[in-house]
Parts: structure tokens; C-alpha cells; sequence
């Protein structure tokens, strides 16, 4: 029988002085799932903040009810009239289904945002579209205009880790932005362009010159739909351009821009009429996304905040709250119990999630019992030989849950200041794996 020593539990949650004990939130369980004993249980029933390990409850719920071959489409679609001398007297749409991967060749065969414009431009040429009096509009009224979820700070949202769900989301609605560094330490700085380039994106620039070597200590604030971002903090001296990721203020807006210049770049007219909507449009192009199984795959892999915000909202048909209802809802008719539990987005952006070991844990088990679980399994990180976990991390919080061989683990950790606590959760890991190997 494999039993868990109690030494495991010292090593994670107390140091030479207690101080870690002292002042931190812990909550920790372990079950071995074949014999349902208890092999940990340190506070398992306090709810505290997730971090991404908020994806393992998001992931495993879509891939139960919305299926790991499900896919996302987006289609192009005009209204009006199309002339025999290729004339459109009407609009072009470009119709978001909730693709978190279109514009992006992170998962395959999604295209880049490049190629992706200019397969569509090829299939308007197709068309026989010579000339567009009407507009080319990103559409993206499938789902509610809030972009980011409720809860999200004003320090996240900016950043590109920080960019939320749309129907029409583009390139990951993100950017990146290129500084130039003065020479020395307090210089000012200068924005030299983003990647892409984001129409009628500004900049008000507060970002100094830090140290050589100190890396990325800069920060993006803004909010969707409004094209300033605000940029304070530092970059290093010492290279010629330093680079941050921020997040598309309008993605939809984004999608539209980078489409029309694809087609007058293939000599297809865009003339911008304000022509009102010309009856029933029809749809002559569908780009379908990678299957729900890679999507959730790399949204574990790679703690993808994005991807998982969009699972959620296409099990709540749109929208964020009606989409932490439906994961609530779930799992409490799967028989957990939910007393403590509070789902305020898909990812664990929030600090309004709250949620206990004993509860993650039992979401691991109900999966382990589902058709579903192979897909579940490959998309949690290696840790070794024998532990697949995802981890969660954010200021002041660190967390854990998976498998190792047959125990589902959880372990969070909140307000700890303590420097040393990743490694001592990287070594709660690694114990974990040294015992599952001299079984």
C-alpha cells in the first residue's frame, strides 16, 4: 500500500522558525484514488485564491460538456448585392464564433494573423469580389461586449496576460511593444513600434531606464476599447530594444483593419460606404478552430489565461457569469460539494475565486472516472516521471493540484511573503515523484 510519510508536509509548510506556518493560508489534500485513503489533509475545507489552478476546474468541465472534438467557427459572410463586374453594393463580415485561436499558429493548423488575413482575402477574390462599397466589419455580437471578466485588475487588464474574451479575439489579442533604453539608469525611454501594428493604439510613456540585467520590471494599464495605454515601470540598459506583450484594446476592430488591408493589398477595393445592412447576409467561408482536446492541451501546457476565458464563455453561451453558473452548476451535479467554492472567472485571474484542496481533489477523481480523461490527463505539465500538475501562481499565492501515479493532490498557499516557498512546493513535488518511482 502506498502510504504518503508525514515528513512530505513538513517540508512544504514549515521552516526552521515557523514563519511560513505563522503567517500564511494553507489548504493541502491528498487521496490515493484506488483505496480512498487520505494520505494528506491539511485544512482541506479553506477556501482561498486558486491562481490558474482555476484552469483544471474550467478545463475538465469543457471537456465534458462541449466535447473534445468540439470546434469554434468563424465565417465570412456579406450582405447586398454582388454585381457581374465584381462590384459588392453591400457589406463584408467577418463573424466571430469565440475562436481563441485564430490569428495565431500556436496550436495547428491555426494560421499566424498574417496568413490568416490573406487566406481570406483569397477566398473574397474567389468570390469574384472586385470592389466593396459597403464596409468590412469584425463582428463580434455572438457574445456580451465585456471583454474582460469581472474582478480583473487594473495592473492585470493592460498586459497581455490581462486581455479578455471576445467573440472575434484576434493575433490572442495581444501586441508587443518595443522600447529603446536610454544609456544609463533613470534615462528615459523610447516606444519604438508594436507587433502588429494596432491602429489608433497611443502611448503615454513614464517607463525609465533600470539597471543592466534587471530585466522586464514595465507594466502596461489600460482598458478595452480605449486606445491609450499607460506604461510605467523599467526596462534594462544596456540592449538596443527591449520588449513587452500588451493586450488589444479591440480585437474585433484589430481583425477588421488587418482584413481590409489584405484585400486592397490584392487589389480589391474597400470603399467604406456607409451602407446600411443590405438583408439576409450569406456566408461563403467558415474557418474552423483546432478540436477542444489541443485547445485544452496547450491552455494547461502553457497556463493560457485567454483560451481558458474563452471555454468558459462558450459554456455560457457568451458570457462570463452565466459561464462560471454552468461550471458551478456541473460539479455540484457531479456530487461535490461546493460550500466555499466561488467561481469568478475560468483562469484564475481573479482573487474573487475561491476555492479548497479537499474540492480540487475531487474534481481530479470525478475525471480520473471519465471518458474524458486521457485528453485531461496529456494537458497537465510533466513534473518529472510520474506527477502531471498545474500549477497556479500569482503575488502572494502558489498552488499545485494533479496526479501522481494514483494520488490527486492539491496544495495552495496564500498571503505568504516567504522567498523560499516555490522551491519548497518544487520539492513537495519532486518527493512526490521519488515515491511513486520506488513503488
Amino acid at each position: 500500500m502506498f502510504i504518503l510519510p508525514l515528513f512530505i508536509s513538513a517540508i512544504l509548510f514549515f521552516d526552521a522558525d515557523g514563519s511560513l506556518e505563522k503567517h500564511a493560508a494553507i489548504s493541502a489534500y491528498a487521496v490515493n484514488m484506488e483505496t480512498g485513503e487520505v494520505l494528506l489533509d491539511k485544512n482541506s475545507d479553506k477556501s482561498l485564491a486558486p491562481a490558474s489552478c482555476m484552469k483544471v476546474v474550467t478545463t475538465a468541465a469543457a471537456l465534458q460538456l462541449l466535447g473534445p472534438e468540439m470546434s469554434f467557427q468563424t465565417d465570412l459572410e456579406f450582405d447586398g448585392v454582388l454585381g457581374e463586374d465584381g462590384t459588392l453594393s453591400g457589406n463584408l463580415y467577418i463573424r466571430g464564433g469565440g475562436d481563441p485561436c485564430l490569428g495565431s499558429d500556436r496550436i495547428a493548423p491555426a494560421l499566424s494573423w498574417e496568413k490568416q488575413v490573406e487566406a481570406w482575402a483569397t477566398e473574397v477574390q474567389k468570390l469574384g469580389v472586385k470592389k466593396i462599397l459597403g464596409q468590412v466589419i469584425g463582428d463580434a455580437s455572438l457574445w456580451e461586449r465585456a471583454l474582460a471578466a469581472p474582478g480583473w485588475t487594473w495592473e492585470d487588464l493592460g498586459n497581455y496576460y490581462g486581455a479578455g474574451a471576445c467573440a472575434l479575439s484576434f493575433h490572442e489579442n495581444a501586441y508587443t511593444l518595443f522600447f529603446k533604453p536610454g544609456e544609463k539608469e533613470g534615462d528615459k525611454t523610447v516606444v519604438l513600434r508594436t507587433e502588429p501594428k494596432i491602429p489608433e493604439l497611443a502611448f503615454h510613456n513614464e517607463v525609465k531606464t533600470g539597471p543592466a540585467g534587471s530585466g522586464d520590471q514595465a507594466c502596461i494599464y489600460g482598458v478595452e476599447y480605449v486606445p491609450l495605454h499607460f506604461l510605467r515601470g523599467t526596462v534594462p540598459a544596456g540592449v538596443e530594444a527591449f520588449s513587452i506583450r500588451g493586450s488589444i484594446p479591440d480585437p474585433a476592430a484589430f481583425c477588421e483593419a488587418s482584413l481590409k488591408e489584405a484585400l486592397r493589398a490584392k487589389g480589391v477595393a474597400v470603399e467604406q460606404g456607409a451602407l446600411p445592412v443590405q438583408g439576409k447576409r450569406e456566408l461563403f467561408y467558415a474557418t474552423l478552430s483546432p478540436p477542444l482536446k489541443d485547445i485544452v492541451y496547450w491552455t494547461n501546457q502553457k497556463s493560457l489565461n485567454l483560451h481558458t476565458e474563452h471555454l468558459l464563455k462558450k459554456m455560457g453561451e457568451g458570457s462570463t457569469r452565466k459561464g462560471t453558473q454552468v461550471v458551478t452548476e456541473f460539479w455540484r451535479d457531479q456530487g461535490i460539494d461546493l460550500e466555499g467554492f466561488n467561481m469568478a472567472d475560468g483562469s484564475g485571474l481573479s482573487r474573487k475565486n475561491m476555492v479548497t484542496a479537499s474540492q480540487l481533489v475531487a474534481v481530479l477523481i470525478k475525471m480520473k472516472k471519465s471518458n474524458v480523461f486521457p485528453a485531461f490527463l496529456q494537458s497537465l505539465p510533466q513534473h518529472g516521471a510520474h506527477v502531471r500538475a498545474k500549477s497556479g501562481s500569482m503575488s502572494q499565492v502558489r498552488g499545485y493540484t494533479g496526479y501522481a501515479g494514483n494520488i490527486a493532490f492539491a496544495v495552495l498557499v496564500n498571503q505568504c511573503l516567504d522567498p523560499q516557498l516555490s522551491k519548497k512546493m518544487d520539492a513537495f513535488l519532486s518527493d512526490l515523484d521519488q515515491l511513486n518511482l520506488k513503488q
